[in-house]
């Protein structure tokens, strides 16, 4: 607010408003005119006006919050296209991360050109209101892409904040909720995976048998059972070259993995951008010899090809791999269903080579969350340690 007021130096009594870090505010010299507001900004004098008294009072408060935090003031005439810029400029540096995966960054930029460019792309960012980021999170049609949005929101406000597009006293979230939200949250979702939801011995060796012989593709079985008792993900599998096999070892060395974007598919560094190094079995739980099948693979490939190209060769495609391999094996074999998809995934195929490793080989929690590339111990404790309902039982008879 104002300090004080005092004549200027022809007597007459005028308003002039002083602020702090030397801001001032001039009325108008006759009716109608605009109040100047001036004041130094990096040793050069800088002057802007406005229509009232009232709207002169918030343009200097403005200019003094920016000042004390070292910040341009000619950020405050920088429009919400601005903002969006800034938050998707790839020399901009997120908090906790050194740089956005290719994936990420895909995904921020798809939320920000579908719904939050179109709503206050054209508004100043002083103008920004919470209303204007209600009708963004109001867009989304369920409570995933609302979650997303959120999140979007969230880091676009930081990086506002972090460079000076907008200021703290704008809240511009605070009471902000998808309308899904007004009833009172859920507890938070149980991270560990049942029984129920891991496919067992018999059904991911029937699968694997399945793919071969429907696609006429010996190595389909290979490709099944390998991510089954190797733990890989979708996109480091469809990533893998010979040249990552150590079969004297049976290690596979995971540097790299295949993402889609909306353009294209893209190598990447793994998820989270953790190099790490798994193995596999000599023989399955199913008495299937790995070994001699990562062997004979390795035969045919040189050390610089995919071991699991797409039929027309290059990476494979998630999708196209769902609709002409996996869904026409899995209904052969009676895979079950939860609704209209899958209750057994690709993905399930992880938590098959996590309980084998845990329950049947013995492997250390830590040990397992090395090789299955999981940011912490704690996320691999979080999501299996409680697979098996035996766990009571062994703990009344260890202290009986």
């Amino acid at each position: 607010m104002p300090q004080k007021m005092r004549k200027n130096q022809d007597q007459h009594q005028r308003e002039v408003l002083e602020f702090d870090h030397g801001v001032a505010a001039y009325p108008p010299g006759d009716s109608g005119g605009y109040w100047r507001i001036r004041w130094e900004e990096s040793r050069r004098r800088r002057d802007t006006t406005a229509k009232s008294r009232s709207a002169a009072i918030a343009k200097a408060t403005e200019i003094v919050e920016r000042l004390a935090r070292s910040t341009p003031t000619e950020l405050g005439r920088a429009r919400g296209a601005d903002l969006v810029a800034h938050y998707l400029d790839p020399q901009r540096r997120p908090p906790r991360v050194h740089q956005w995966s290719e994936k990420h960054r895909d995904d921020q930029t798809r939320y920000c050109e579908l719904y939050v460019s179109p709503v206050i792309g054209d508004v100043p960012c002083r103008n920004l209101s919470r209303s204007d980021f209600q009708t963004i999170i109001d867009q989304a049609r369920t409570a995933s892409v609302a979650q997303h949005l959120r999140r979007c929101l969230t880091g676009l406000v930081g990086a506002g904040l972090e460079e000076g597009y907008l200021l703290v006293r704008q809240d511009l979230l605070r009471g902000v909720r998808w309308h899904g939200e007004l009833v009172a949250p859920a507890e938070p979702a149980d991270q560990a995976v049942t029984q129920e939801e891991i496919p067992t011995t018999q059904a991911v060796h029937a699968l694997a048998a399945a793919t071969a012989e429907r696609t006429g593709l010996w190595w389909r079985e290979l490709q099944i059972l390998l991510v089954a008792y190797s733990g890989v993900r979708w996109g480091e599998h469809v990533a893998l070259r010979g040249e990552q096999m150590d079969l004297d070892r049976r290690r596979v060395r995971v540097d790299r993995q295949v993402i889609e974007t909306r353009s294209a598919l893209k190598e990447t560094l793994p998820k989270g951008r953790r190099r790490r190094t798994t193995m596999f079995p000599a023989c399955t739980p199913g008495g299937v010899d790995l070994e001699a099948m990562v062997k004979r693979r390795l035969r045919e490939v040189d050390t610089g090809d995919l071991l699991f190209p797409a039929p027309r060769g290059g990476w494979a495609r998630r999708s196209n791999y769902g609709r002409f391999t996996w869904d026409p094996a899995a209904e052969e074999v009676g895979w079950p269903r939860g609704g209209r998809s899958w209750l057994w995934t690709f993905h399930s195929l992880r938590h098959v080579f996590a309980t084998w490793a845990l329950h049947e080989a013995g492997i250390p929690v830590e040990d397992l969350s090395r090789l299955m590339g999981h940011s912490s111990t704690r996320v691999t404790q979080d999501i299996y340690i409680h697979v098996r309902g035996d766990m009571f039982d062994r703990f009344f008879e260890a202290t009986g």
